[in-house]
């Protein structure tokens, strides 16, 4: 799958190679304008002992796991302009903390901002999950 970095959104940045471990991509909404209205933010995924992150440091990383499938941790967070500390985003409805992916699969993460006018100190954001996005077959 050949994508464009736009941006404004952090997609996958070029090929994915799938197989050999579960792999996690984040895509920043274009909605509300997500990108300006959450600028500092990570995603960790985590299974057992084995974590990784993707952050706005760095957008357009792709994770591969060590050959690991199954369900996976996920903790969203923005860095609160207001008071300067992490705070976990929610879910949306029908997506949870946690991920599924098969180890020859690539699931992503979706981050929306709520709003171009929030609430000073509002949570401004919810995240999606799509599980199992992209199989490689066989």
């Amino acid at each position: 799958m050949e994508t464009t970095n736009t941006g404004f959104n952090a997609n996958s940045s070029g090929q994915l190679q799938l197989g050999g471990g579960a792999q996690f991509w984040v895509y920043l909404s274009p909605q509300n304008n997500t990108a300006k209205m959450i600028s500092t933010w990570r995603i960790t995924f985590s299974q057992g002992n084995w974590s990784d992150s993707i952050s706005s440091d760095n957008p357009t990383k792709q994770i591969q796991t060590p050959n690991l499938s199954g369900i996976f941790g996920i903790k969203v967070e923005l860095l609160s302009g207001s008071t300067g500390t992490w705070r976990q985003i929610p879910p949306q409805a029908g997506s949870y903390n946690e991920i599924g992916c098969n180890s020859n699969c690539a699931s992503m993460v979706g981050v929306v901002a709520d709003s171009t006018s929030p609430p000073p100190g509002a949570i401004n954001a919810h995240f999606w999950t799509t599980w199992d996005a992209m199989c490689k077959a066989g």
